[in-house]
């Protein structure tokens, strides 16, 4: 095995400069842009979802969680989400302000209040961030 600094010294020396080409998007494969492309708009344009589940405060785990309102995709949130409150949300909804994670509805359990809670131990944020 040759040292870094060798194998480094061979990269480079053996790198060149290439032209850069406009080609239709169907020959594209394969290919590297030649400049940044920034979009004039964020995609997605809000926080949203990306599990049917409960959007909640990670705090308030795995306490039971108040419903307080049921959010679908195409709907604006009515509530921000409180202490011990969650909003039930389908995939590519808006999350709630307060809320900082969506735990899915497999791993929940509906309580006989009519609250539910958090059935495992740790969770992933299930939210696809603005921009």
């Amino acid at each position: 095995m040759i040292p870094f600094e060798e194998a480094y010294r061979i990269v480079m020396e053996s790198a060149r400069q290439v032209d850069s080409e406009q080609v239709r998007l169907t020959e594209s494969l394969h290919r590297v842009l030649a400049e940044d492309v920034a979009s004039d708009m964020d995609m997605p344009p809000f926080n949203k979802s990306a599990m049917d589940g409960y959007a909640c405060r990670r705090e308030d785990l795995p306490g039971p969680l108040r419903v307080v309102e049921i959010i679908q995709a195409g709907y604006t949130p009515a509530q921000a989400i409180g202490a011990g409150c969650c909003a039930k949300i389908m995939t590519g909804a808006q999350v709630p302000a307060g809320a900082d994670c969506v735990i899915m509805v497999e791993y929940t359990e509906a309580l006989d209040d009519g609250r539910v809670r958090f059935t495992e131990k740790e969770t992933a944020g299930h939210i696809c961030a603005r921009g």
